[in-house]
């Protein structure tokens, strides 16, 4: 797999599929969040390795079994032991932070990392209630996000709409081309932020599998307008992936994601990736039968030639020719497994 930019959607019958990672920096049975970075960064360098176009960080909050809830660190601990990847957030989440000192971490990304950094960023809390609060307890009115989007972007360009009270204002340190902002949408609300700015879309199937992500994706490259950042629309869709080098083992790990997921989305979370020992001990409720069957549609799994033809079809129905994979797989060897499958399939 090559690295040239995502080619226009009108290439992408005849364009290459590219593969991107979105790491959660998992936490597996037995282990620490320390283990869990270190994995990460193999898993990384691994990725660049096999030629993957971009390897992007989560920011999540008080979720014990993933360790990622500060993408610019992490993304500086990836981008220090790699050299030619592309090495994002998935997102920094924006209503959480000053526009200004997200613009200044990620500038100075930038200037460490030049032509590396990409500056993907949402509006999820990340958290519960109590969470976001304890992020945001300084603040006696939030801004909107649209408002919030535009004084981003002019904090990394210096150039603010007429008006603006921040007029003038640049965050440094100055380098020679900007971090690549991606805006991250899993509703298809923010497609039209995204295209009227002339930004990257993100679009994460693997919360929202239905035909909104794709209507989103066709809403952003029709109302798309150059831009200071790029010339033309780029789409990534994101999903979850299970790879097995059988069906049965595909289907074992699938098992395991689904537990956890299960639990992530309950109040009773697992401190840890379950690993396939306790996934396969599990008793299922019929409550957590029907949770996991309204979750089917966020997982791909099968064998690493099943796994890529469902990536292709999913591209196709995006109008894109980039996929990121999110492998919450126990066990670093699965996810080291999944990654050499998959870059071995594409070129077979």
């Amino acid at each position: 797999m090559a690295e040239p930019d995502t080619p226009h959607e009108n290439d992408r019958d005849t364009a290459p599929l590219h593969l991107s990672l979105l790491d959660y920096a998992p936490v597996d049975e037995g282990q620490s969040p320390t283990d869990a970075f270190g994995a990460s960064l193999r898993l990384a360098q691994l990725a660049e390795q096999e030629g993957f176009h971009r390897y992007w960080v989560s920011e999540h909050h008080g979720i014990s079994a993933t360790a990622s809830n500060s993408p610019e660190i992490l993304m500086s601990h990836v981008a220090s032991g790699t050299s030619r990847i592309r090495v994002g957030s998935g997102g920094v989440l924006l209503p959480n932070y000053s526009s200004l000192k997200i613009a200044e971490n990620y500038q100075l990304l930038e200037a460490l990392f030049p032509g590396r950094i990409d500056l993907g960023f949402g509006r999820a809390p990340g958290g519960d209630q109590r969470i976001s609060g304890a992020l945001n307890d300084e603040k006696a009115r939030p801004l909107p996000y649209p408002q919030k989007v535009s004084d981003l972007l002019g904090f990394v360009t210096g150039s603010h709409p007429a008006g603006s009270r921040y007029s003038g204002m640049k965050a440094r340190p100055e380098t020679q081309a900007p971090p690549q902002p991606f805006v991250l949408g899993a509703s298809g609300s923010t497609a039209q932020i995204a295209a009227e700015a002339g930004l990257g879309f993100t679009f994460a199937h693997f919360i929202n599998p239905t035909r909104r992500g794709a209507d989103a994706s066709r809403v952003y490259r029709e109302a798309f307008r150059p831009s200071h950042f790029a010339q033309r629309p780029q789409v990534i869709v994101a999903v979850f992936v299970a790879v097995g080098d059988t069906e049965e083992e595909a289907a074992a790990y699938a098992d395991a994601f689904h537990l956890w997921l299960t639990h992530a989305e309950s109040h009773t979370q697992f401190d840890r990736v379950p690993s396939l020992e306790t996934s396969a001990a599990h008793v299922w409720t019929q409550q957590q039968l029907a949770t996991r069957a309204g979750n089917e549609g966020r997982l791909i799994s099968g064998t690493a030639a099943q796994v890529l033809t469902q990536l292709r079809a999913l591209g196709e129905a995006y109008g894109t020719n980039e996929v990121m994979i999110n492998l919450m797989m126990p066990g670093e060897a699965a996810r080291t497994n999944a990654v050499k499958a998959l870059s071995a399939a594409l070129r077979a």
